[in-house]
């Protein structure tokens, strides 16, 4: 029950940690993302305030159901069991790869806007100041693609985990029987 726990924990710390300091980005690229794009969650317009409360609001039930689903790969069944060390090194590599197609993301939904390709439609097409459209749409697409790849990235885990503790259980009977 220890490790069962000890899993959603890392899970929950590195998905706020994460959030967190994605958002102190996203903030920064267009606070209108925040301010007008979503609900008033906070009484502040400071990008720092808004990226905290952003980055744990819609964050912890995130790491949440990631560590459920880690707990149930990695320790439900008779097969060896996964502890929570052996997921930090997946994590980090998710959300680093997530960091990375977000940034990537941004960019493109930037210089997309810019060139006309992309605009925003009503109301946030009148309700945003026109600089800020290619900003907008920039946050936008981070968050849209942190989200996808994080959503993505953690089944893919998932999946080799729970996999791999099938294979390791054939293997170590293989090699009992010799």
């Amino acid at each position: 029950m220890k490790q069962i726990l000890q899993i959603i924990l890392l899970c929950l710390v590195v998905t706020i940690v994460f959030g967190i300091t994605h958002n102190q980005v996203s903030a920064r690229v267009s606070l209108e993302y925040f301010t007008i794009g979503h609900i008033k969650l906070i009484e502040s317009t400071s990008p720092t305030l808004m990226g905290i409360a952003w980055g744990i609001h819609p964050n912890w039930w995130v790491g949440l159901s990631m560590g459920l689903l880690f707990a149930i790969v990695g320790r439900v069944g008779k097969w060896p069991k996964r502890n929570f060390r052996f997921f930090i090194k997946p994590l980090l590599l998710l959300f680093v790869i997530s960091g990375t197609a977000s940034a990537v993301a941004g960019i493109l939904g930037y210089r997309l806007t810019g060139s006309g390709a992309l605009c925003l439609s009503e109301p946030l097409y009148t309700t945003i100041p026109m600089s800020g459209h290619a900003a907008y749409i920039s946050a936008l697409w981070m968050h849209t693609a942190s989200y996808t790849i994080a959503t993505m990235g953690a089944l893919i885990i998932a999946l080799l985990v729970f996999t791999g503790r099938i294979r390791s259980a054939k293997e170590q009977g293989s090699t009992e029987l010799q």
